[in-house]
């Protein structure tokens, strides 16, 4: 294999091209998480709240 024939610029692309993916689903996934954590607080606090159950001693 020749050197020569390597595209390095193509390769540093590709490589700065792939980073960005992976940062970009790392960013994605975070985000994600924390959507999800507040989501769970906030129904966990409206499910706290009186009046959005069934009455009591009714199943």
């Amino acid at each position: 294999m020749d050197t020569a024939a390597i595209d390095w610029g193509a390769i540093a692309l590709g490589l700065c091209v792939a980073a960005g993916l992976v940062w970009a689903l790392v960013f994605f996934l975070r985000q994600n998480r924390q959507d999800l954590d507040s989501l769970e607080q906030t129904l966990r606090a409206d499910s706290d709240d009186t009046g959005d159950g069934p009455p009591a001693g009714q199943p």
